[in-house]
């Protein structure tokens, strides 16, 4: 018997985070390897230097500078200035990147869906800690963005744009983020959460590790894409070209197609490991909770 594999347009009608999800997070941060300049007081170590409390270094004195910021024992031993640098905390810059061509609008539930509730949860995290958080659509070969936000006040806005955010078009991974890397000046911490069909996505990667990103890979499959349980005789129609494919699925079929997919898979992954960038995968399946509460934290990429 024929059977038909294909998607169909869905609406997120429930909450993407729960009040009780919300307030186990809260505490997280967004773990940055790297110090990158902000632009307001926050919660991170900063590349400036500034008045906080934490002491850095010494700097020789300069006609005008603050007499309050002389270190006065020094001066009594050496009988020279001294001026206290201290480290100034800052915002960091946080971006998530959503893809929503059509292959994320496969599965049960959707790829895009389970994207969201990443995004929603790593967006909560960044604004918690006062960070910068900024969020775009990949889609096509651009990439459709959301002003900045800052704050927990910030994350009812964030919540709803995500909502809104509906696959269309192909998947262009290069030119979205190749589009995105150059329209965005300051550089900080890069989240893509993708199923990265896209033969090119290394050069959309590369891009943004060129303009000093630090670049997150978290890869988002359908259980079925990675463990396939239809059998027989079946029609295959692309979700993004339309294109169709009559197909018989046979146990041996099978076996090659899981090692394509461990290929497509590793490849990935070394890639990731080769330019120093994070790499998750994750089915739709997996426990969601799990995932923010216990496995990102495991991988050092939240605390």
């Amino acid at each position: 018997m024929e059977q038909i594999l294909t998607t169909e347009n869905q609406t997120d009608r429930e909450d993407l985070l729960t009040p009780e999800f919300l307030r186990k997070v809260e505490q997280l941060s967004i773990v940055a390897k790297r110090v990158f300049p902000g632009q307001m007081r926050g919660e991170r170590r900063s590349t400036k230097r500034g008045a906080s409390v934490e002491f850095a270094d010494y700097r020789n004195y300069a006609v005008g500078d603050d007499f309050r910021r002389v270190d006065w024992n020094v001066y009594a031993r050496l009988e020279k200035l001294f001026m206290k640098l201290f480290v100034e905390e800052e915002d960091l810059h946080v971006y998530i990147l959503l893809d929503t061509s059509r292959s994320m609008n496969f599965g049960s539930p959707r790829k895009l869906l389970y994207a969201k509730r990443i995004a929603a949860a790593l967006s909560y995290i960044a604004l918690a800690n006062l960070d910068r958080v900024g969020l775009a659509s990949l889609s096509g070969s651009s990439a459709m963005t959301l002003s900045q936000k800052r704050g927990k006040q910030s994350a009812f806005s964030v919540f709803e744009w995500l909502k809104s955010v509906q696959c269309s078009g192909d998947t262009h991974l290069a030119d979205s983020l190749r589009d995105f890397s150059l329209r965005t000046r300051q550089p900080g911490v890069v989240m893509v959460i993708s199923d990265f069909f896209d033969t090119d996505y290394q050069k959309g990667i590369s891009a943004l590790l060129s303009r000093n990103f630090e670049v997150t890979l978290l890869h988002v499959l359908d259980q079925e894409e990675v463990e396939p349980s239809t059998v027989g005789d079946l029609l295959l129609i692309d979700s993004e070209t339309a294109e169709r494919r009559e197909i018989t699925i046979t146990q041996t079929l099978l076996k090659k197609y899981k090692a394509r997919v461990a290929e497509f898979c590793g490849g990935i992954e070394s890639f990731a490991t080769r330019c120093g960038c994070n790499y998750v995968r994750v089915t739709n399946q997996s426990s969601f909770e799990d995932l923010i509460l216990s496995y990102l934290r495991q991988r050092g990429m939240l605390k």
